[in-house]
């Protein structure tokens, strides 16, 4: 099936710009859904204020779309928004929807059963049970490991600038992990390949790191003191974290996460992808030094 009209929401939050920036590239012809009006965005995209709290809004909006992505925050928005926006998507008659994943594999077992992500794997759930009802309707989960250059940036898995950076579980844990342009062209891929990545997962990653690797690309292996944390320990943080008197969500959710990423069981490393498929290239060595110097 051809996808020709793409709603998507949370165009303007971390990964929203590089997957609308890639929609529109492919020749996708785009609506932003938002709850203001006084967005300044691309002249080719058409921009739809929506009430996320109703239904009904949200099933007008999406009237007449091919696909939704989603790309708002989970957990920083509620449960409940992104169920109500897979109903409407439903209500609506879109054929595909492509759920706000983008990060850790939740589909793998151990994942799913880390607290931070069980938005996520309701959300999942409930899109099979939808897609298993009605033939019409399908989703597509994209899994992309850790924003590689957002993580440099933000310093969320490698603070190559110094004095100190923090090394989990030893630092050799291979990771699969994507820029966020990199996430942009794998929803655009999806969305030109659509039986092929009908009702299923797909894995796309631009680069295996290691901290380690990634130090020493840097040149600062020798400059850099290294903090040794064990990610078993995080977790047990993140669960006192959460029973405080005043519970900290935060720290809570950082450690789930880097637990997942760094703990070494939980499938960070992906042992295929479909790259090919969605038109993702791999970085070369040059392009990770690259990055690393960027963000050094």
């Amino acid at each position: 099936m051809a996808i020709s009209k793409v709603a998507i929401a949370g165009a303007t939050g971390n990964v929203g710009p590089a997957i609308l920036n890639a929609l529109l590239t492919a020749g996708f012809e785009v609506t932003v859904l938002s709850r203001s009006s006084s967005h300044k965005l691309d002249p080719r995209v058409k921009l739809q204020e929506v009430d996320y709290s109703s239904q009904d809004s949200l099933t007008t909006a999406l009237a007449g779309q091919d696909a939704v992505v989603n790309a708002l925050s989970v957990g920083l928005v509620a449960r409940d928004i992104h169920l109500r926006l897979v109903e409407a998507a439903h209500a609506a008659k879109v054929k595909r929807y492509i759920p706000s994943e983008f990060g850790s594999d939740t589909v793998h077992h151990l994942t799913a059963q880390i607290p931070v992500f069980g938005d996520k794997v309701a959300i999942l759930e409930r899109l099979k049970e939808i897609s298993a009802q009605d033939q019409e309707f399908s989703y597509t989960a994209v899994i992309n490991g850790p924003f590689f250059d957002w993580g440099l940036e933000k310093k969320f898995f490698l603070d190559v600038s110094g004095p100190t950076t923090t090394i989990y579980d030893g630092g050799d844990v291979q990771v699969s992990s994507t820029t966020l342009s990199g996430v942009g062209r794998a929803v655009a891929g999806v969305l030109q390949n659509f039986d092929e990545t009908k009702n299923r997962p797909v894995y796309v990653a631009e680069t295996v790191f290691t901290q380690n690797k990634l130090l020493e690309w840097s040149g600062k292996a020798d400059q850099i003191e290294k903090i040794h944390v064990a990610t078993d320990q995080l977790e047990q943080k993140a669960f006192e974290a959460i029973k405080q008197p005043t519970p900290d969500g935060a720290t809570f959710a950082r450690n789930l996460i880097l637990r997942a990423i760094f703990g070494g069981k939980y499938g960070a490393h992906f042992s295929k992808t479909d790259n090919e498929l969605l038109g993702v290239k791999e970085l070369s060595d040059a392009e990770v030094k690259n990055l690393l110097k960027q963000y050094a």
